[in-house]
């Protein structure tokens, strides 16, 4: 089930789940449902977004493309987002 997310969407007290096939919501804040999921896989990039790495296509220095989606990568993330691509831990 976590392979199928592509990407994590916080509103308030619920987040919006994106898979290929659906969107699940759940009443759950981001920060909670960062804290469960694996965090070599799903990376925050904005304060409302979390992204699975592995389906990235690309990303610029203000947007993770993820098949159709641009996610939208906040600048207080985006230090880190680059420094684990630079590293190697995401292989785009």
């Amino acid at each position: 089930m976590l392979a199928d997310i592509l990407y994590i969407v916080g509103l308030k007290d619920y987040v919006v789940i994106h898979t290929q096939q659906q969107k699940l919501i759940t009443a759950m804040n981001l920060k909670t449902i960062h804290q469960k999921i694996d965090l070599d896989t799903f990376l925050r990039v904005s304060k409302s977004y979390i992204v699975n790495t592995n389906p990235i296509t690309s990303f610029d220095n203000h947007t993770v493309y993820i098949n159709e989606n641009n996610i939208p990568m906040g600048e207080v993330y985006r230090n880190d987002f680059i420094a684990k691509y630079s590293d190697g831990i995401l292989n785009l």
